[in-house]
């Protein structure tokens, strides 16, 4: 009968969620309202999948001096980033940008790895990619290639999972409306497998910002 009256009424010992901002964790959903990418999805590289999504893993990066990094990957291919400053409350966060992965694929070798990570790979000025010009997020005001910016990253996933990734990152933009830019986010992630041995994989994803006003969280 314990039992039966725990299992009605919620487990009284179970654990609550970790929340971040937002009140965003693992398994709540979030919507977004996209119409201004509707009006303009001609001229976007990126596809928003859905207006619903389901958070399957967070991750979180701490810069130091208060600022953090929360990303939230759902079931899918996308992840929701927020940045903050100072805390969790909504008035401590700077920029919310909802990304989709373009291609992902693993590297094999040392020479390889460091060959994706160089300056000359993933740090020039300006670049073009899909027949589009993008420019230089990260230390803009720099001349020259400079070095992809590190970040440890940790992250959870529904199963109860943690583990560490090493990323290096550089981000480049570009502007499709006077209301609308599109983000190119270069990724480099290095993890260690139970035999301590390293596994690399390089991506790209897509991406844009997102109004706070446009993102209901469920759950």
């Amino acid at each position: 009968m314990l039992s039966f009256l725990k299992n009605l009424l919620g487990r009284p010992d179970a654990a609550a969620p970790v929340r971040g901002p937002l009140g965003l964790h693992l398994h709540a959903g979030f919507t977004l309202d996209t119409l201004l990418f509707r009006l303009c999805e001609d001229d976007l590289l990126v596809q928003l999948p859905g207006e619903e999504y389901t958070i399957g893993a967070c991750g979180s990066f701490d810069l130091g001096a208060g600022y953090m990094i929360h990303r939230y990957y759902t079931t899918g291919d996308e992840f929701l980033q927020i940045s903050t400053s100072g805390g969790l409350e909504t008035h401590n966060i700077d920029d919310i940008k909802l990304f989709v992965y373009e291609e992902s694929t693993g590297v094999s070798g040392e020479k390889a790895w460091r060959d994706v990570l160089s300056a000359n790979a993933m740090g020039k000025p300006a670049l073009r990619w899909r027949d589009c010009q993008w420019q230089r997020v990260f230390n803009a005001e720099e001349r020259g290639d400079i070095e992809p910016v590190y970040t440890l990253e940790t992250v959870n996933n529904h199963a109860g999972a943690s583990w560490e990734v090493h990323n290096f990152m550089m981000a480049y933009q570009r502007e499709v409306t006077a209301d609308v830019f599109e983000y190119l986010l270069l990724n480099g992630e290095e993890t260690f497998n139970a035999q301590n041995q390293p596994e690399w994989i390089y991506s790209r994803a897509l991406g844009v910002d997102i109004a706070l006003t446009s993102l209901k969280v469920i759950g």
